[in-house]
């Protein structure tokens, strides 16, 4: 049986690295100061425009901006607009390898954070959520358990979790059953989106739909540096179909500091197709700033909010919803993959 992890920034975030797109700006002023940015580059100009007045809101989905952006220029501005985004790419490369240097975790701290983790797939906090996760893994506790991990980030915090020393997690179990015989096993990591030392970053917008100048959504130069589908398939390694295939093995699949946005519904469509008419679960671990259930419907709320993004941008249809709805569980500040 395998649990899928699939990560998102809120895991660097969550291990004590700054890799927000807000610290990444902050990083962009001082390279400004130094004269190793220029002030006309057309994203970092727009950037620090909102954010001097106030509209770092939009930047809250910063691949959806960039196709945003696209309204403000012509086709003779595209050559220049690429190799601008190309020049805010490579340097969130190095601000991002600055980062990464930063994250030094033992064996034994490996150990405990993951299977720390790993356990809480049976603490959901509603138990008619927990029951759901207990009867899946109970129909399979005779097997061994594997767990894969695939990063939508550029860091290699997902491999430093995920150790080649730690190919087997010895003494842990999801949960305990008398006679129960089998192993939890970390297969390799697999990088969505490439990493910081292979030159094949992705970072863009899903499809031609998000490049808001209707005039340039057909422009071969400005998709191949904007539009995700010709980023993959020009870096030549098959990562979509390698998601699918993952995907398509896994029972349990967990979403950790994810946003489930606009510009990956690629990949949330082909989730919910691993779903309908299938035993599978989501498990989708979301973080909510200054959260506090004092009341039920308030927690139902973002329940809801939550999965209505996912059926949105998955573009689920009424009968798919009702299909899946009741395998789709969302937690709200579940505290997993803390370094302490």
């Amino acid at each position: 049986m395998r649990v899928l992890w699939l990560f998102g920034n809120g895991l660097d975030i969550s291990l004590g690295l700054k890799t927000s797109y807000y610290d990444f700006y902050q990083f962009l002023l001082t390279l400004e100061v130094k004269g190793l940015i220029s002030e006309n580059n057309i994203i970092y100009k727009q950037l620090k425009h909102d954010f001097e007045h106030n509209k770092q809101d939009l930047w809250s989905d910063y691949e959806l901006r960039l196709g945003n952006l696209t309204n403000q220029i012509s086709e003779e501005d595209i050559t220049r607009f690429t190799d601008d985004k190309i020049e805010i790419d490579l340097l969130l490369n190095d601000y991002l390898k600055s980062e990464e240097q930063k994250l030094n975790i033992d064996k034994d701290k490996v150990y405990e954070i993951l299977t720390n983790s790993f356990s809480e797939i049976v603490n959901c906090s509603r138990r008619i959520d927990n029951d759901i996760v207990i009867k899946l893994i109970e129909s399979n506790y005779n097997s061994n358990f594997y767990f894969k991990a695939i990063s939508f980030n550029y860091t290699k915090t997902v491999s430093l979790l995920w150790s080649e020393e730690l190919k087997e997690l010895k003494n842990f179990r999801i949960k305990d059953y008398p006679n129960t015989d089998h192993s939890c096993l970390l297969e390799n990591p697999f990088y969505l989106h490439g990493t910081l030392d292979d030159g094949e970053m992705i970072i863009g917008v899903n499809d031609t739909s998000q490049i808001i100048n209707s005039k340039l959504k057909d422009n071969e130069e400005l998709g191949d540096v904007l539009i995700k589908t010709n980023l993959l398939n020009n870096a030549g390694q098959l990562h979509f179909e390698e998601f699918c295939n993952i995907v398509s093995n896994s029972s349990i699949i967990c979403l950790y500091g994810l946003s489930i946005g606009k510009t990956d519904s690629r990949y949330w469509k082909y989730l919910k197709y691993r779903m309908i008419d299938t035993s599978a679960i989501l498990i989708i671990y979301h973080y909510r700033k200054d959260f506090t259930a004092n009341h039920i419907a308030q927690k139902n709320r973002i329940i809801k909010e939550v999965k209505n993004n996912f059926y949105l941008n998955s573009n689920a249809t009424d009968n798919e919803i009702k299909n899946i709805r009741n395998r789709i569980i969302v937690e709200i500040n579940h505290q997993l993959f803390i370094n302490e």
